[in-house]
């Protein structure tokens, strides 16, 4: 078993970085991706009208690929 993971530590003495936390993420998302679909979204909802206005026709925010974070 690999002891050095490859999700940051927060430090307890000051605030996370940007570039850490973005590091913990695509660390997670890698994780997530073996065991669920990289993008879940419900196709439908009862939100659907307050979703699309507030997004331009979309549902939610696009949806980051991995390699870019």
């Amino acid at each position: 078993m690999n002891s050095e993971s490859p999700i940051p530590c927060i430090p307890i003495d000051r605030p996370i970085s940007w570039e850490d936390w973005l590091k913990g993420r695509r660390s997670w998302r890698e994780i997530g991706d073996r065991v669920a679909p990289e993008v879940v979204r419900r196709r439908v909802s009862s939100a659907d009208r307050r979703l699309r206005r507030q997004f331009d026709g979309e549902r939610g925010l696009p949806f980051t690929p991995t390699e870019r974070l």
